[in-house]
């Protein structure tokens, strides 16, 4: 059987293994068009089954209209999910249904912070009066950008003043346009925000703190699938709390570190089950990581105007967990269209066998007999029919 797809991401690394991903299928025959033009989300795109593009190239027109013979890789609506504000809205209004979830334990304790201009700063802080209560004690708190990626904005803190001074960018009369700093600017235009009690004792290995990125496969109306192939992203310097402004000590994403000097792939990125710790501390960590994905997409997927999942749909996303000392985990956020750059040159294979089994579980059941086809890589942890709009 010949079909055809439009596929274009714009990173090479990506859409070069989508491509051999669906060139590697067995049961499909694929003529693929990777010249996709700027309009494409707008143009005719008839006798089309598959688009795997970036997220604005989609054409959700064509979509609609063959919603039997043709598949996206992406949900038009899950910002229930991807946006950290409306997650922590849903997560919280789970939890008000379902007092005994996981994600009581699991999910750090979250403010929604709203700030329009560091003039209304102290206005801000009532609305959150349980962090500012805090502060005077000491407590940590790391705050985000609702809807920024790659680590954008994010900044641990332990006071007031350190919170406010996000905020504050001085006056400049200098005409010389280096003396901005174009990140700092777009701070102040940011203002949707959320808090999170940060989580101070963190699972160490070799003295620095990392994190857990997994990968998650949504398809349909709606089965999740775990990647049990996860990555350990870790920080660049040895863990410290007297040492809050220093990101590289405190946060975990690469792509802060690739152009540090020094910058050691090999330390940076690791593989979860190859961590040196002991199998029964793993597994317990991944057993949980299944219980919190389930609840997490029962929670976003129960609210129809945040997210929806459409039958001819699938989607990646990048979930970011984080462990305590004592294996406790913890979610964080989830991403849509993640940086799987950031997997790195060595185990660039990883990202390849995940698109692999993507094209075999999400793609090929979609355009043939409709049998759900397992892989032992792609462990389900969500299963729900759910109503269509």
């Amino acid at each position: 059987m010949s079909l055809k797809a439009h596929v274009h991401l714009d990173e090479p690394y990506t859409h070069q293994a989508v491509v051999k991903a669906l060139e590697s299928s067995t049961k499909l025959k694929w003529i693929i068009n990777q010249d996709i033009e700027p309009d494409h989300a707008d143009t005719d795109i008839a006798d089309v089954q598959l688009q795997w593009l970036e997220y604005e190239l989609i054409n959700w027109r064509h979509l609609s209209m063959h919603d039997k013979d043709s598949l996206a890789n992406a949900y038009c609506i899950r910002k229930g999910l991807i946006r950290k504000s409306q997650m922590a809205y849903n997560m919280t209004k789970y939890l008000s249904k379902h007092p005994n979830s996981i994600l009581k334990k699991a999910i750090p304790e979250t403010w929604l912070f709203e700030l329009d201009h560091v003039d209304y700063f102290e206005e801000a802080m009532n609305d959150v009066f349980e962090v500012e209560r805090d502060l005077q004690e000491g407590h940590m708190f790391i705050i985000k950008p609702s809807m920024a990626n790659k680590a954008a904005g994010i900044k641990v803190f332990n006071s007031l003043d350190e919170l406010r001074a996000m905020f504050e960018v001085e006056d400049s009369d200098s005409e010389d346009e280096d003396a901005y700093d174009s990140d700092q600017e777009d701070l102040t235009q940011v203002r949707e925000w959320v808090i999170q009690r940060y989580i101070d004792k963190p699972l160490l290995v070799n003295k620095r703190k990392f994190h857990v990125r997994a990968y998650v496969l949504a398809k349909s109306n709606i089965q999740v699938y775990l990647y049990k192939d996860m990555l350990a992203l870790f920080a660049m310097k040895d863990y410290d709390t007297t040492c809050l402004d220093d990101n590289l000590i405190h946060l975990t994403n690469t792509c802060l570190q690739a152009d540090e000097e020094g910058y050691d792939e090999q330390a940076s990125v690791k593989l979860f089950w190859e961590l040196g710790l002991d199998e029964k501390d793993l597994n317990k960590m991944f057993d949980q990581m299944k219980s919190i994905l389930a609840d997490v997409f029962d929670a976003c997927t129960s609210e129809m105007t945040t997210f929806q999942a459409m039958p001819n749909a699938f989607e990646l996303f990048g979930v970011d967990f984080m462990m305590d000392e004592d294996f406790n985990v913890y979610f964080l956020e989830a991403n849509a269209f993640p940086d799987f750059k950031q997997t790195g040159g060595k185990l660039q294979h990883i990202i390849q066998e995940l698109f692999e089994a993507t094209t075999r579980v999400a793609i090929e059941p979609f355009f043939t007999d409709g049998q759900e086809v397992t892989d032992e890589k792609l462990v389900k942890v969500f299963d729900k029919e759910l109503l269509s709009l």
